[in-house]
Parts: structure tokens; sequence; C-alpha cells
């Protein structure tokens, strides 16, 4: 029986900008347990629609999902953040129809190691923990389903839903300089800044740094005359002369413009192990599908990478700012 869609968590809020110095701001690593090297016993009977991908070693690159390439070779800059109610690819099923557990974190655990790498664990299907296959076998000394816990084989797959361009976070990028005397001060600022890039979820499950430049490092932006700044961290230091009024404190911000990429992941099934049940094998689980349905996505989990937009000379497009305040007359001479 299909159960009713559940709400959609809201999008937690992106956080980065530039920095005064070079810096890689990553939330964490998402760690994994070893992969074991061989099943308990042979996996159960595949049926139609299901292959398997046999003498695939582990963390070895598969084929391209055919006609759905991961990273197009360039993608469109919109105005405002892409949706993610739809199917990221054609025929993909939406697991929160079909299931009451957190089909987010679900994902999360399915596609924790990147694009196209093989995938091997078990899942519980009335809380949504996944374990890889290594930590599986710690807990339940098999591989095999068990109880509610389903087995799986597969890959991830991370379409590109769109990218948008926003406002960073305002930041102070030289010294502050005051001027004491009675008349104008011409003086040379020193501006320092650096370009930055980092991965966030929609669940604030952790990406690894890894995984992040294998799902964004392919992926190019365009929009008039700007691109993105993935993949790369980078000083810049210029001078800017300003002329510094009688008795103030003068000082220079900036605001960054950040492009932001957002990706949707999709798992690939190439086999999978259950206990039939009356809900489990209905007309209209996913399990048993007629159509032979091998793509799983949940609209509540995808990926950002965000990075600062470059202006045509490599440097970050940044919005200048001067501060200026008067000092306490009795400071000046």
């Amino acid at each position: 029986m299909r159960r009713q869609q559940r709400n959609r968590g809201a999008f937690l809020t992106r956080a980065a900008a530039v920095a005064v110095s070079a810096a890689l701001m990553w939330s964490g690593q998402a760690a994994l347990a070893p992969v074991a090297s061989a099943d308990a016993r042979p996996p159960a009977p595949e049926r139609p629609g299901m292959p398997s991908r046999p003498g695939m070693p582990e963390g070895a690159q598969m084929p391209g999902l055919a006609g759905f390439p991961d990273h197009p070779v360039s993608v469109d800059v919109g105005d405002a953040p892409p949706g993610t109610e739809g199917a990221p690819l054609p025929g993909a099923v939406n697991l929160e129809d079909h299931e009451g557990f957190d089909t987010g974190g679900l994902m999360g655990g399915l596609c924790a190691k990147g694009p196209n790498k093989r995938v091997e664990g078990a899942f519980n299907n009335e809380t949504g923990e996944f374990l890889p296959k290594g930590a599986y076998v710690d807990r339940k000394g098999h591989f095999r389903p068990d109880g509610p816990w389903e087995t799986v084989r597969g890959r991830c797959h991370f379409p590109v839903l769109g990218a948008w361009d926003h406002p960073g976070t305002q930041r102070r990028i030289t010294a502050k300089h005051r001027n004491l005397g009675t008349g104008d001060d011409y003086y040379e600022f020193t501006i320092a800044y650096g370009t930055a890039f980092d991965a966030t979820t929609s669940t604030g499950r952790s990406v690894s740094k890894t995984v992040a430049d294998d799902i964004f490092s392919t992926t190019k932006t365009t929009s008039h005359d700007h691109s993105w700044s993935w993949g790369f961290a980078q000083d810049v230091s210029r001078l800017r002369a300003m002329i510094i009024s009688p008795c103030t404190e003068v000082w220079l911000s900036a605001t960054p413009i950040r492009r932001t990429v957002r990706v949707h992941p999709v798992f690939e099934v190439f086999d999978h192990g259950f206990h039939r049940t009356a809900e489990r094998t209905a007309g209209d689980d996913w399990r048993v599908a007629d159509d032979g349905s091998r793509l799983l996505f949940a609209p509540g989990f995808h990926i950002d990478g965000t990075a600062d937009r470059l202006l045509l000379d490599g440097t970050p497009d940044l919005l200048i700012q001067k501060h200026q305040i008067n000092l306490d007359d009795d400071l000046c001479a």
C-alpha cells in the first residue's frame, strides 16, 4: 500500500565565503565500515530485470548509466535553486511514496561512496538505517535478509538538477587604518581574499572531500562571462589606494558572489533480497514493480556544491564596500 508522502525537510542554510587566507571548508569525512571479502552464503536468485555485475572489484569504475551522463559538460545557471520534487532520472522510483522511514537518510548512506562505486549493504525497512556489508556481517554474522533488514547491491548516480548564483557572507578584507591628523591622508590598502569551495547536503550529512571532488570536479557551469572556482583555492592580493578623511577610521569588506550546483542522487539497484510479506509484494510496491525499475531516489536528499563565482581574469567576483567611522576629536591632532 502506498504511504502518504511525508513533508520535505527544510534545506539547511549554507555557510561559507571568501576567507582572508586560502582555505577549504569541509564539514567532515563520511566514514564507511570495511567491506567483507565474501558472502556468508550466495545471494538469493535474481528476478528478471535485476542483473548483477559479477567480477567487478571493490572500488572499480563501472560503465555509466546509458543515456544519462552523471556530469554534463556544462550546466546552465538559473536565477533560483531548482526544484527537487520530480524524478531526477526518468523512471526513478520515489521512495517516500512507499516507505515510512527516513528515506533521505537511507539515500545518504547508499550514496556515501560517490559516483559509480560498487555499493553492498543492508537497510532496515522500519528505521531506514543503512549498514555497509562489512558492518552488517559483523552485526548479523551473515549477508542475507534478516527480519526488517533487506540486502542490496548497486551504485549511485548524481544527475545535476541545475545551478544558481547568490551572495556569500560579507567579510573584512583589509586592515583598519586611522587618520589622526587634521587633513586628508593618502593610504594604500592591501586587499587579501581567497577562493573557497564546500559541499553540503539537505539532511546535514557530511560529504568527504574525495566524494565531493568526484561529483563536482567535472561539472562546468556557464552564464555569460562567469565561471566557478570548484577544485582550487587561490590567495589573491592587491593594493587599493584611498584618500582617508581626517579623524576617521576606514577599512574594506567584500561580499563574494557564490555559485551552487545541485545534484540529486539516484541509486541503481543491481540485486536485492528481502523477506516477502503481503505489503512488500503488493502490486504497487517498488520491490516487485512489473516494469523492473532499478532506480531509487528520495526527494528530501540532495547535495549542493558551492564555490566562488569567477570573473574572466580568474579572480573571485566580489562586491567591495568601504566602511568609515568618525573618531573622537580628542584622539586627533
